[in-house]
């Protein structure tokens, strides 16, 4: 069973720019399952690895678009 996508702009982002995770996990020195578990709402991303993410990669968008979860566009 695929896991649900919490971050959908991070994870649009990602596969839109061609950033493969192993380089996020490179950026941020975590292992790729750390990184499936912070994707995925297992555990969380701290701000410093957000901002580390905004700034290398995504710096047209905000940390707060980057990161709205995908609950928040339900509301």
């Amino acid at each position: 069973m695929p896991k649900k996508v919490i971050f959908p702009e991070l994870e649009a982002g990602l596969a839109g720019k061609g950033i493969m995770k192993k380089e996020v996990c490179q950026l941020l020195d975590i292992m790729p399952r750390t990184l499936s578990n912070k994707l995925t709402g297992v555990s969380h991303f701290t701000v410093e690895e957000a901002v580390q993410i905004q700034e290398q990669f995504f710096k047209d968008m905000t940390v707060n678009e980057l990161f709205k979860k995908e609950s928040e566009e339900l509301s």
